[in-house]
Parts: C-alpha cells; sequence; structure tokens
C-alpha cells in the first residue's frame, strides 16, 4: 500500500511538473503565437529532411539489439524496442521499467532467460555510459570556442565522473565471482522493488544466476563489444542529427548555433532524459534543452519551437510504432528484469 501511495505521489508531482513547463515557463520564454509562426516558416524540403531524420532515428533503435543477439530479426528488434520505449514514454519508472519491459519482450521472442537478462544488461550500461560521455565530448568541443560556462563545464564534468564509475563497477562486476555475486543480487534487489510498485512477481533470477553467466558471456563480450560500440553510436548519434536538422529546419544558423554547442545542448538533454523524473522526460528534457540553447543566445522563438518539434518527432513516432508492434507482442504480463 505504502508503495503505491508513493507510486501515485510520483505521478502527481510528475504531472504537475509537465504541467507547469508547459503551462507557465514556456511561455515566458517565447509565446506559443510565435513558435507557431516559426514551425510555419519549415519549407517542404526542410520537411522531407525532418521525416529522413525521424525514419533514421527509429530504424537505428534496433542496431544494438542486433549486435548482442544476432539471432533476432531486424523486425522484432525494431518492434519490442519501440514498444518498450512507447511505455516508458507515458507509464512512470525510467530506465528500470524499460530494461524490465525489454526482457519480458525478448522472452516473447523466445530467446532464453540467461541470454535476455544479459543482452539487457549489457545494452544499458553501454547506452548510459555513452550518455554520459557526450556531455564531457561536448564540452571540449565548446571549450575550444571559448563560449564554455562554469555551471555547464560543471554538468559535463559530472557526468563524465559517472561514466567511469559505471564502468569501473562493469569491469568489477566482470573480473571478480564476488562482486559480480554482490552486483547481481543488487541489482535483483531493485528489480524485485519496482515489481512491488507495478504488481508484478519478483525477478526470478539472483547475483547467483550472473555468476553462472559469467564465463560464457565473457567470451560473447570479447566478440560483440566493437559491433555494440558502433551500434549504440549509431543509433544515439541518429537522434542528433535529427536534433541539429530541426535547429536549422527553422531557421538557427551555424553562425548563431555552431554545431558543438547543439551537440553540448543536445548531450545535455539526453543526461536529463536518463533520469526518472517524468514519463519519456517530458518536460524537463524540453526545459534543460532550452535553457541551454538560449544560454548560448540563441533566439528564443526559434530555439522553442526546434526543441518542441524535436521532441514531437522523437516521442510520436515511436509512440505510433510502438503501439502498432504491442499489437503483436503485448505487454508482458509477469515480465521482470
Amino acid at each position: 500500500m505504502r508503495s503505491r501511495r508513493r507510486a501515485a505521489l510520483r505521478t502527481g508531482l510528475g504531472i504537475a511538473l509537465v504541467a507547469a513547463v508547459f503551462a507557465e515557463v514556456l511561455p515566458r520564454i517565447a509565446s506559443y503565437g510565435s513558435v507557431a509562426h516559426r514551425l510555419g516558416t519549415v519549407s517542404a524540403p526542410w520537411a522531407v529532411g525532418l521525416t529522413a531524420a525521424a525514419f533514421l532515428d527509429i530504424v537505428t533503435a534496433a542496431l544494438p539489439w542486433l549486435a548482442v543477439l544476432p539471432q533476432l530479426s531486424f523486425v522484432g528488434a525494431l518492434g519490442f524496442t519501440q514498444a518498450s520505449t512507447a511505455l516508458t514514454t507515458v507509464l512512470p519508472g525510467g530506465a528500470p521499467l524499460g530494461m524490465a519491459l525489454s526482457f519480458g519482450f525478448l522472452r516473447r521472442l523466445g530467446v532464453g532467460r540467461g541470454e535476455s537478462a544479459f543482452a539487457v544488461a549489457l545494452t544499458g550500461l553501454w547506452s548510459q555510459v555513452s550518455i554520459l560521455v557526450y556531455p564531457l565530448v561536448g564540452a571540449f568541443l565548446v571549450f575550444a570556442t571559448g563560449h564554455l560556462l562554469g555551471s555547464t563545464a560543471a554538468i559535463a564534468g559530472a557526468s563524465g565522473a559517472a561514466a567511469a564509475v559505471f564502468v569501473g563497477l562493469a569491469i568489477a562486476a566482470l573480473r571478480s565471482q564476488a562482486a559480480t555475486l554482490r552486483v547481481g543480487d543488487a541489482a535483483a534487489g531493485a528489480a524485485a522493488r519496482l515489481a512491488r510498485i507495478l504488481r508484478r512477481p519478483p525477478p526470478a533470477w539472483t547475483g547467483g544466476t550472473l555468476v553462472q553467466l559469467r564465463t560464457e558471456w565473457l567470451g560473447v563480450l570479447r566478440r560483440r563489444w566493437p559491433s555494440l560500440t558502433a551500434a549504440t553510436l549509431t543509433n544515439q548519434l541518429s537522434a542528433y542529427v535529427l536534433f541539429e536538422v530541426c535547429l536549422r529546419a527553422v531557421g538557427i544558423s551555424v553562425a548563431t548555433l555552431p554545431p558543438g554547442e547543439a551537440f553540448l545542448a543536445w548531450a545535455i538533454g539526453r543526461v536529463i532524459g536518463s533520469l526518472p523524473l517524468t514519463p519519456g522526460g517530458i518536460g524537463v528534457v524540453e526545459l534543460g534543452l532550452i535553457g541551454s540553447l538560449v544560454g548560448f543566445g540563441a533566439p528564443h522563438a526559434h530555439v522553442v519551437a526546434a526543441v518542441l518539434l524535436y521532441r514531437a518527432l522523437v516521442i510520436v513516432p515511436t509512440l505510433v510504432v510502438g503501439t502498432v508492434a504491442l499489437v503483436g507482442l503485448r505487454p508482458p504480463r509477469s515480465a521482470t528484469p
């Protein structure tokens, strides 16, 4: 009961935050009338470019999973990734919920329990570390221009430090059976708490399960980490390409906002989006992106228009494709990470 109350409270606070951002904060940065006018200036060639970039962002989502589980079909990998992403966009729970759903969908696709758990853990680790490294890369790009603010540099530094911690824990877990057991038990405990909140059965695996799989999957990791790294970067950087196209489509020139500054703003938005503050990061991601871009001197109405366009092209196609995929997959009733 207490868990349900906490979940309901978090949901209510999330809805209030989203409402405050869109009803109070954004109109003070730029009126929705000026934003609509700016969106109306998007030309037909730019519209084609936006469509192509959004399509690229969708289809590359399957690549990391195919790198780890080559037995999956492209359609199957794309379908379950879009289904799980669509659900995490509308449900609270953040990355843990997404991992739980991915595990359940993989099981429905016939992937073994141990193989599914390893794939979810590995793709999740590669994704999160990449997200945490991007602000550091962006800070180096902007530092060369002399426009790097102290607050932005602090965010980038903290993000890079967090990435180092993630990598260190992963290496420690893989190098030692005792560490693997501790990390696995901690992950199983977190999954059990999430299962209670979602009123799902607890996970059927423990740290001991990961210890048993450790030796087998170390060999798999050594063979596939280059392709997984390339696939993860391709998938995530396709979203940056979409972001760049949105900026230029509404009239923000490279002279006004260089690509390095755009990349840093996008990277900070990715970090914010990985935090379980609201479903899909709605509200907080928009605010983080807009604040970063305005801080770099980009015009307010153009920035709000570009960010809202980008977020719409990230969220809406995923909801559509994910909903279609759910018809075949259906949400797993007993899926746990």
